[in-house]
């Protein structure tokens, strides 16, 4: 659709296009000084982190979207602070919690529990971080802890399927090495975890605890980094000059526990009448989490492109909003679009417009609404290419309507826009059915600076 030239104008002068209803919670992470260092020992009373602030907007539900009107318990504020060195990125986090408890102990092989009900430290009421340092939904690093010092980490190769949000299809069965995730935690049978050189500690506070965290930056023969992942991943290095990691904080909160799994069929269902936002009703699902940034119409936090922006600052920089946001968003909405369409059609379509009222949900994170204007009103800005061969079998094959699926055997689409801004910047982006999202910029304006296009 090609726009006339005064219309055009009136367009450009418009910030629809930024998206803003959407972006996502914001930090800025400072560097620590010349000679500052943080003792992780779970207290956070270091002058290195006196100087940050906390995180300065209420942790809310993952899927707050679909509950607008929930607010947090007062007596479970959560609130996070972020720094980062030559070596490590450090979070601290204090955690409201009237009863704090825990049973699982030690790390990933060694992970251990009294109730047989589960081992890993959500089963316990938890503390998490999800870390993206490219950007791309690839490659991206769970961590999980609880009061007891309990820790848990994975290297996810590609986003995980859970709790009604799909992922993408891995070989995962003995015919085939695990593709989708890797982990010293037995059930992944792998190689990769940060500790020993992740150094991490808990303490009390007056309101329940506190966690804090060291991870390394850069793996190595003693352990894995968060930049470990694909070629030329050190790109990414806040101190070669990254600016934005996508970053989210959570916590697993569980209405009871028990060792008797029969119990979960019989006390969730009436804790979830009157609480919905409780995930599910079985042991794997019966607790809520609460984010620093919740993950749209999604319930799993495994959907790294809706985390919130972690802003590398080597000086006292102020927020800088993401030029790239526009290009990321409308590419993460059309991904959903498709794969919803696809497993309910069993192709993909090449008119978005024709598919986005049936298959573009809150449900599935998709917004209908930035569809339609970027393929409408905005289509001179986001020069959008859409290109879709459902005949080839080549790409991945998502379930349709509850069939299976596998990384191959399926058809295939890509989307891609072109951006060029009034500063000069330009920003191009790619996505496809793998879900790998790569988005460029040529400039280091901030989207805020942004007026209209060229």
């Amino acid at each position: 659709m090609k726009l006339g030239l005064p219309f055009a104008a009136a367009v450009a002068a418009d910030h629809g296009w930024k998206f803003l209803h959407a972006y996502p919670k914001q930090y800025v992470a400072r560097a620590l000084g010349k000679g500052q260092s943080i003792e992780v020992d779970g207290d956070l009373s270091d002058a290195a982190w006196g100087e940050v602030p906390f995180t300065s907007t209420p942790f809310e539900d993952i899927a707050q979207p679909l509950f607008p009107n929930y607010v947090l318990p007062k007596e479970y504020a959560s609130r996070v602070k972020v720094r980062w060195d030559a070596d490590f990125l450090y979070v601290g986090a204090e955690l409201g919690e009237p009863f704090v408890t825990g049973v699982v102990t030690g790390h990933n092989p060694t992970l251990s529990s009294p109730n047989p009900i589960g081992d890993v430290p959500y089963y316990d009421n938890d503390f998490e971080v999800f870390v993206d340092v490219s950007g791309t939904n690839y490659y991206y690093k769970e961590f999980e802890m609880n009061y007891l010092n309990a820790t848990y980490d994975v290297l996810w190769r590609a986003a995980d399927t859970g709790l009604g949000s799909t992922g993408v299809p891995c070989c995962d069965d003995n015919s085939c090495s695990r593709w989708c995730q890797n982990s010293t935690y037995p059930l992944f049978k792998g190689t990769w975890s940060m500790y020993p050189r992740m150094r991490t500690a808990t303490g009390r506070s007056k309101t329940g605890w506190v966690a804090e965290i060291a991870f390394p930056l850069r793996g190595d023969a003693a352990g894995g980094g968060l930049l470990d992942g694909g070629a030329n991943w050190e790109q990414f290095d806040p101190n070669k000059g990254a600016k934005y990691w996508m970053m989210d904080f959570s916590r697993a909160e569980h209405p009871f526990f028990t060792s008797n799994s029969s119990n979960f069929g019989v006390l969730c269902p009436l804790v979830q009448k009157t609480q919905p936002t409780l995930l599910g009703q079985d042991q794997w699902s019966c607790y809520w989490e609460w984010a620093w940034q919740s993950v749209g119409g999604h319930r799993y936090m495994h959907n790294p492109n809706t985390w919130g922006y972690v802003q590398m600052a080597s000086g006292k920089e102020t927020v800088c909003r993401d030029v790239q946001w526009p290009a990321r968003h409308l590419l993460s909405q059309i991904y959903q679009l498709q794969i919803a369409q696809v497993q309910a059609e069993g192709s993909y379509t090449a008119d978005l417009l024709s598919s986005v009222q049936s298959h573009c949900t809150l449900a599935n994170g998709c917004n209908a609404t930035t569809v339609m204007q970027a393929v409408t009103t905005y289509s001179t800005l986001f020069n959008l290419q859409l290109t879709v061969n459902n005949n080839d079998t080549s790409c991945v094959l998502y379930g349709v309507k509850g069939s299976g699926s596998a990384p191959t055997g399926g058809p295939c689409f890509r989307a891609s826009v072109s951006m060029v801004l009034d500063s000069g910047d330009r920003v191009q982006g790619v996505i496809d059915e793998s879900r790998y999202l790569n988005v460029t910029s040529s400039g280091t304006g901030c989207l805020d600076d942004q007026v209209s296009w060229l």
